[in-house]
């Protein structure tokens, strides 16, 4: 028989006479066992897990879980533990939302280097169809970003 309160552990202590038999495992049975002996009820009388802290669908993993090992079971667990997680995301990294990694240095250099790749690529295109004005122009303009880019690695002076 599995616990009445988690329906996921094998109920180890029952409550209930003949007609209802009610069951929880060590855990449930220590977080709610001694009210449930105490008032004479059964374990329905109080609210199961699942209705308390969301499970995830994927994985199975409930929150109380996430909560004492600090890890999610798997990528759906984002999703089902959402209101949940957001705030701790938050508090960790300032933020709930991924912006992706960027090369060390300024932001400035990571957006020249965007525009050296972009120009590459619109050379490449203009040399296949050959018009050789733009290949030029896009050449002259990877030049300069590449001396930019030199500076700003090498320093302002351009060591």
């Amino acid at each position: 028989m599995l616990c009445s309160n988690c329906k996921k552990r094998p109920a180890t202590h029952f409550t209930g006479d003949n007609e209802n038999i009610n069951g929880l495992c060590d855990e449930c049975f220590e977080r709610l066992g001694a009210a449930v002996e105490f008032s004479g009820g059964s374990p329905d009388m109080f609210p199961a897990d699942e209705e308390e802290t969301p499970v995830c669908p994927v994985c199975g993993l409930t929150f109380e879980e996430y909560r004492q090992t600090g890890l999610v079971g798997c990528a759906a667990c984002y999703d089902a533990f959402r209101k949940e997680l957001m705030p701790v995301i938050r508090g960790i990294h300032g933020k709930t939302t991924h912006e992706g990694k960027r090369p060390l240095g300024s932001g400035k250099m990571f957006e020249l280097i965007e525009e050296q790749k972009r120009l590459r690529a619109e050379l490449e295109s203009a040399i296949r169809e050959k018009r050789k004005q733009d290949a030029d122009r896009l050449n002259r303009d990877i030049r300069e970003i590449s001396r930019m880019i030199g500076r700003g690695m090498g320093g302002e002076d351009g060591q």
